[in-house]
């Protein structure tokens, strides 16, 4: 039994290492992806922003109540497109500023606080990868550690468990 446990162990920290060092490459691919949509998203509002500069000084705001104003259910639903188009581009930038403000902040931005549809769309065509260097193999050893401490912990607290059960029973006997 004891063998057994050690070979648990063992397979656990192997599988906690393999998990760890995919973290750095998932999460460079998450920063890649939100990049490449706020640059789209660029590019959909400046064909707005043009319009805003040729005709209302630079003011998307006069933009959008200009297209309000006007009777036509198409020209409302136009400037309501833009309005969209516009708190989508405000919300990835301040999401690509929040996950580039540090490496810390990029893993808490990634598994705390991300952008459910980008991390889901990266999960998806996430190719497994082994690339060494210094933080995916600490995030690897810290990854085993910790599995290996956490099924310790599991094994210690079933020991507990069984002993006091047939303690009781010697006991009552």
């Amino acid at each position: 039994m004891n063998k057994l446990m050690e070979y648990c162990r063992l397979v656990l920290f192997v599988f906690g290492v393999l998990v760890g060092i995919q973290l750095p490459g998932f999460v460079g691919q998450y920063g890649q992806s939100l990049q490449a949509r706020l640059l789209e998203s660029n590019s959909s509002v400046a064909v707005f922003q043009d319009d805003a500069d040729r005709y209302f000084d630079g003011d998307m705001n006069k933009l959008i109540d200009h297209y309000a104003k006007k009777k036509d259910p198409v020209i409302n639903s136009g400037g309501e497109s833009i309005s969209a188009l516009m708190s989508r581009n405000r919300y990835l930038e301040v999401a690509l500023r929040d996950f580039n403000q540090s490496i810390y902040s990029q893993y808490l931005h990634v598994f705390a606080r991300p952008i459910i549809e980008v991390r889901d769309n990266v999960w998806q065509h996430y190719s497994f990868s082994v690339v060494l260097n210094m933080t995916a193999i600490l995030f690897g050893l810290a990854a085993g550690l910790l599995g290996s401490i956490v099924l310790d912990l599991f094994f210690v607290i079933v020991g507990f468990i069984f002993k006091g059960i047939f303690s009781r029973r010697t006991a009552s006997e």
